[in-house]
């Protein structure tokens, strides 16, 4: 198993520098789960790479860097022109189709709040934990930094209190289907609580909000059953009746992501997209692969201290050798 899954991450590797003009990791492809799965595991490991270089402010815009060097919040003058407000919220779990969603959303001309966009965002997780703003106040600025939709900041209560707001509470075929796919994905939390991740800024700025989301939401507020079967099947029903609930059915629609376009387009007042089949994205296979990049990282971060320590003491033993080398030289002259 260790042998093949090397395999796939040396064949994954050759792709990455090819790949590397793109700074998003949102899928290209829309029919994912034609690829196959080695294609989708290799494409899940460049997602991992992204997410590692994410980690590290790789992708962090100049006013997220700024904000968080002087404590304050920055609004970019060149994004006045595409100012808003959120719109859309998305109150599905994880792995219920979210990634989906928000690839149709931005095919409707929608700017979504996703995974991609969490770890450009780290200057208002910073300002929220310091308490200076309030999540109205961050919603707020989201719109006012182009977002019009969002899938990792607010809670149904908080749709609750916005009349203005529609919802889409996305759901699996049944139960068991969701736990199945959920438990490839919630390890990912224990993988940024390891070395190299937790000494990464980002991620200490983002923990509270991972935490929140992989350990409290799936269970209901009971962190110690994240990864147990029975409590997240349980929960994922008490949670989906809880939203179905709280909103009005005229804002929230309950949307499989095989049912298509109809059920959406008509919910938002949009007109079907013509030749575009609906997408279905981040297949299980691509989740593995982004999941074994990242724990590859854990293994091997001491090789990115060693191997330059060895390169500069291989250095330093050649210099030493040509100058022993030279002396000795003149001792003979």
């Amino acid at each position: 198993m260790i042998a093949r899954r090397s395999a796939h991450f040396l064949l994954a590797s050759l792709t990455f520098l090819s790949a590397l003009q793109s700074a998003s990791a949102r899928p290209k492809t829309l029919q994912e789960q034609e690829l196959g799965h080695y294609r989708g595991f290799f494409d899940g490991a460049y997602v991992g790479f992204t997410t590692l270089l994410s980690f590290m402010g790789y992708y962090e815009e100049e006013e997220v860097k700024l904000g968080l060097d002087t404590d304050s919040l920055i609004i970019d003058p060149e994004d006045e022109e595409d100012q808003t407000e959120i719109k859309i919220v998305g109150l599905g779990l994880g792995r219920t189709g979210t990634t989906s969603l928000v690839v149709a959303l931005e095919i409707l001309g929608y700017a979504a709040v996703h995974d991609d966009e969490q770890t450009e965002l780290t200057d208002l997780y910073a300002a929220e934990d310091r308490e200076e703003i309030d999540m109205d106040e961050f919603h707020e600025i989201l719109g006012l930094r182009g977002y019009n939709a969002t899938f990792k900041t607010a809670s149904y209560h908080w749709v609750e209190r916005h009349p203005e707001v529609k919802a889409i509470l996305t759901v699996r075929d049944d139960p068991d289907k969701y736990v199945d796919s959920w438990l490839v994905a919630a390890p990912f939390v224990e993988i940024l609580e390891r070395r190299p991740f937790r000494w990464m800024a980002t991620v200490d700025k983002l923990m509270e909000s991972f935490e929140a989301e992989y350990r409290m939401e799936t269970t209901g507020g009971n962190p110690e059953n994240f990864l147990d079967r029975d409590a997240l099947r349980q929960n994922y029903v008490e949670y989906v009746n809880a939203v179905q609930e709280s909103i009005p059915s005229e804002r929230l629609l309950t949307f499989n992501v095989k049912q298509g376009w109809g059920p959406l387009c008509e919910y938002l007042g949009h007109p079907i997209p013509e030749g575009i089949p609906f997408p279905h994205v981040h297949t299980r296979a691509k989740l593995r692969g982004e999941m074994d990049f990242l724990r590859m990282i854990t293994w091997i971060w001491p090789l990115a201290i060693v191997l330059p320590l060895i390169f500069i003491a291989m250095v330093l033993k050649s210099v030493s050798s040509v100058s022993l080398f030279g002396i000795k030289a003149m001792k003979l002259d």
